[in-house]
């Protein structure tokens, strides 16, 4: 959920306190124009000086904006802006019963507490508040006037119900806004989800409907050969033999683009069934467990490319996978008794030309789940390529 609505009212926070100086001021000047400055007129100047340097921090305080947000009652307090209010309400306070005059600050003094504090502390405040104005007002009147003091305590008591109504809806929209804008940011990931399981779709269809059609047709005619009884040259034959594994593996390529796995087998059944079809040994080290389809994925790309390096370009004639589960992880190695290579030369020559992008989409895809690639190998002495991704355990659904 998202943080508690801000009051974005600058127009109204000055108004409220420029009301609350011009209002002190000018009760200041009707009661001591009125009454001696001392005894119980001097009290009522430290008070009135005690309230307006309060507020004044108060304002200065609301600058910032760290401080500038309404919140739950102990919150609030432990705020600069907090404490200048609560400072300057309780100054007020007795001010305004020694010396009624200044009740009327107290409108101003109650929506400024209600812009900062909220909750029970801003309730209990605010009934302080109209019960002062009330005694004041009794006690000016000597208690013969009850209409003076009744209507400002049910005045107060209404607006107190009215202000927190609608404090209690705004906290409700701003919870709507932010559900809102949650759901907003979901749509758009479904969207740019959606989007790229599209593109993926199209780019699957251009390259069956264009590279393995056109592959198919060319290994199809360098064939014909053995239609018509005749022998073929080695050109031709190795020729073929690269179409043929240019198209098995661009099929695989298009299996991968347009459907990753489903979650049906485990990690384990697929990667042995790989490792069969490619003549490779297969174990599992640790308790066999259910990853994530993305991780499943990824993993059964890397031992498909790691083979068909291995049979391709390795010419090795014993490969092993091993896949090897850890606690909050799991690792795949392929190991193959090959020619092996440098790794130097190599990165230096796929960074010169298009070649070596089957390496480097193993370690993209270990990349992309915050996993690792590693390659172990040297000429003459075979090739070992590791893999590790991070994950945690995928809880069995209960049947």
């Amino acid at each position: 959920m998202r943080a508690s609505h801000q009051r974005r009212l600058p127009a109204m926070d000055l108004a409220v306190d420029t009301g609350f100086a011009v209002l002190l001021i000018v009760c200041a000047i009707r009661y001591f124009s009125r009454h001696p400055l001392e005894g119980v007129g001097f009290a009522a100047l430290v008070l009135a000086v005690g309230a307006a340097v309060s507020y004044a921090i108060a304002v200065i305080s609301r600058r910032d904006p760290e401080t500038a947000r309404a919140v739950s009652g102990l919150e609030a307090v432990g705020s600069r802006q907090g404490v200048g209010l609560l400072l300057a309400t309780a100054f007020w306070l007795p001010l305004t019963v020694l010396a009624p005059s200044f009740g009327w600050c107290g409108f101003a003094l109650f929506f400024a507490v209600h812009r900062v504090i909220r909750g029970r502390l801003a309730i209990v405040i605010s009934g302080a508040i109209v019960i002062a104005v009330s005694v004041g007002l009794f006690l000016m009147s000597n208690g013969d006037d009850l209409g003076l003091v009744l209507g400002p305590f049910f005045g107060g008591l209404v607006l107190t119900y009215a202000y927190t109504a609608l404090d209690r809806a705004l906290d409700a929209q701003q919870v709507l806004i932010g559900e809102l804008i949650d759901t907003r940011e979901q749509l758009a990931d479904s969207e740019r989800d959606a989007g790229a399981l599209a593109e993926r779709e199209r780019v699957a269809g251009e390259l069956h409907d264009t590279v393995v059609q056109s592959t198919a047709s060319a290994l199809l005619m360098l064939e014909s050969d053995d239609l018509r009884g005749e022998t073929a040259s080695p050109a031709v034959r190795d020729a073929r033999e690269a179409l043929r594994e240019t198209l098995i593996e661009t099929r695989q390529l298009l299996h991968g683009l347009a459907s990753p796995r489903t979650g049906v087998d485990s990690l384990a059944a697929v990667l042995e069934a790989q490792s069969a079809a490619a003549g490779a040994s297969f174990s599992v080290i640790g308790a066999d467990r259910s990853v994530s389809d993305d991780i499943s994925h990824a993993l059964s790309r890397v031992v498909q490319e790691a083979l068909i390096n291995a049979r391709k370009h390795a010419h090795a004639s014993s490969i092993h996978v091993t896949l090897t589960f850890f606690d909050g992880a799991v690792s795949l190695d392929v190991a193959d008794d090959g020619i092996g290579f440098d790794p130097a030369a190599h990165a230096m020559h796929a960074t010169e030309r298009s070649s070596g992008f089957g390496i480097r989409a193993m370690s993209w895809r270990m990349q992309n789940l915050d996993g690792a690639l590693t390659i172990e190998t040297r000429p003459g002495d075979g090739t070992v390529i590791s893999a590790i991704v991070p994950t945690p355990v995928v809880e069995e659904s209960a049947s």
